[in-house]
């Protein structure tokens, strides 16, 4: 076993410390390198967002390779340097409660874990109802809770059952993103032999600050979640080599997997066209008319013959790649969580881990019943308008993790000089500068993020004509939907840590 603390294996570690750390012992080391690769790709490459990106335009994509060199990468940095070095179930929960104590480590984990029930019972909920209403049918609101209740239930139930078998959903939903983003651009050059594409000149990829503002939270929404195999460090066979690399190998893949749908999109759907929720699904239609089918004058697509059945096989691959996603974040958030609960940051019986299972089952139980909560409250309230809905959702998720990242990015540089002794198979290049440079980068970017989705429009001459697609002149119902569930969770927090002692 390897050394990571002057002596103490990680063996010794996983007992050892506040109450609560003896239950680690019954979590199973079922995650090898390669799933943590295609762990990370099912959690980041986020489908639902493909089409929110697109909207910005050619810009859009400009801004894209920014956001991945200046944002991606020092958060890969600082992920794989801490991930390594600190190989403990929690994750970000652990750096930050190391870093600056219990309460802002509680504080990130619940922020953390709450934006993935909001998204989840959200905009990969409303996106899988965009995708059965555009290839098989149109729903009526019995039909879209039917659809959604599945596939959060689905998602729910995959990530209960033992480590070895569900680690296969999102292994098998990353395969699927690949092939499924490898068919549609390859049927986007038979489209473009056919039919041309819609030109877009050079001087459209000129970055402007006005775009940057409407479109960097859902750009950094889709570099999110590189930190998230650590939560499920104790799971794997070899924490400290293969979260490194597996940072690295998937990083590579999120930048094709983005940057040549968005660009494939842009090609094929005329500006006018392209919406934050249908982006990606009117682009499948539009080409797999190549097979059978036709584009109206109006932009309305029919599918016919081959076109049809490849059109039902692509959503029914689609719908299994957002159910992977989920299910990813599920296992995810819920370990994260329920370490702070083990710690003492929460209610102990909620981080409890299964002897069956070997899984945090309670988190993810109530994770599951949050996301039916969530989307049973946002059809409703949004009466089935679905884009009023996956803005307000998207938003809200959004701000939940970027809030947390204020706190674990800046956990990182804290560790570098209060734990300078700790062991780090990892380092960030650069020295002290270096450590500093990925910091202020990361943290940043998160901050303009936050403030961008609080207050959307901050900056500009006239905010609220970047309120989010369904809230034109409603401002104050749009702050109300986002800031509540905030202030709720750092409440939660706050008079939990005060009504019950240190360590209970």
């Amino acid at each position: 076993m390897v050394d990571v603390n002057g002596g103490s294996t990680l063996a010794q570690s996983v007992t050892a410390g506040p109450p609560g750390r003896e239950d680690h012992s019954l979590l199973r080391r079922e995650m090898g390198r390669l799933d943590t690769v295609f762990f990370l790709i099912s959690a980041m490459v986020v489908m639902d967002t493909i089409g929110a990106i697109a909207i910005a335009g050619a810009q859009a994509f400009t801004w894209l390779v920014v956001l991945f060199v200046l944002f991606f990468v020092p958060t890969a940095f600082i992920s794989a340097e801490l991930g390594a070095a600190i190989p403990e179930e929690g994750g970000a929960y652990v750096w930050v409660s190391r870093a600056f104590g219990r309460f802002l480590g509680a504080l990130t984990s619940l922020l953390y874990w709450a934006g993935t029930p909001v998204w989840l019972g959200g905009s990969v909920t409303v996106v899988a109802i965009a995708v059965v209403e555009g290839f098989f049918a149109p729903l009526a609101l019995p039909g879209a809770y039917a659809v959604g209740s599945v596939l959060i239930v689905a998602a729910t139930i995959a990530a209960v059952v033992p480590l070895r078998v569900g680690k296969w959903v999102p292994t098998s939903g990353a395969v699927a993103q690949i092939a499924l983003l490898t068919f549609f651009v390859v049927s986007v050059g038979v489209y473009a032999a056919r039919h041309g594409v819609h030109g877009i000149q050079p001087q459209e990829f000129t970055p402007s600050t006005a775009v940057l503002i409407g479109v960097v939270p859902v750009l950094l929404y889709s570099f999110v979640g590189v930190e998230l195999p650590t939560t499920a460090a104790e799971e794997m066979h070899d924490p400290q080599r293969d979260i490194p690399v597996a940072i690295g190998q998937a990083g590579v893949a999120l930048a094709l997997m983005y940057a040549v749908p968005v660009l494939a999109v842009l090609l094929v759907l005329p500006a006018e066209r392209i919406t934050t929720l249908h982006g990606l699904t009117d682009a499948l239609k539009s080409v797999l008319t190549v097979y059978g089918g036709e584009v109206h004058p109006d932009g309305s697509v029919i599918l016919r013959g081959a076109g049809r059945l490849l059109g039902w096989a692509t959503a029914a691959v689609f719908l299994w790649v957002l159910l992977s996603s989920g299910t990813t974040w599920i296992m995810g958030a819920s370990r994260a969580q329920s370490a702070a609960c083990l710690d003492g940051a929460g209610p102990r019986s909620l981080g409890r881990i299964s002897r069956r299972t070997g899984v945090p089952v309670v988190m993810a139980l109530v994770s599951g019943g949050l996301a039916l909560l969530t989307m049973t409250v946002d059809l409703t309230v949004t009466g089935g308008n679905t884009q009023r809905y996956f803005s307000a959702a998207l938003t809200l998720s959004i701000a939940l993790i970027v809030l947390a990242y204020l706190m674990i990015f800046p956990a990182f540089l804290r560790l570098r000089r209060t734990e300078a002794a700790l062991h780090r198979p990892v380092r960030v290049p650069g020295g002290r500068p270096g450590a500093w440079l990925v910091t202020a980068l990361s943290t940043g970017w998160s901050a303009l993020v936050a403030g961008c989705l609080l207050w959307p429009g901050l900056g500009t001459a006239d905010p609220n004509r970047h309120l989010p697609p369904g809230f034109a002149g409603e401002r104050l119902m749009f702050e109300a939907l986002v800031l509540t569930p905030i202030v709720g969770v750092v409440l939660v927090v706050a008079l939990y840590l005060r009504l019950t002692r240190p360590g209970k």
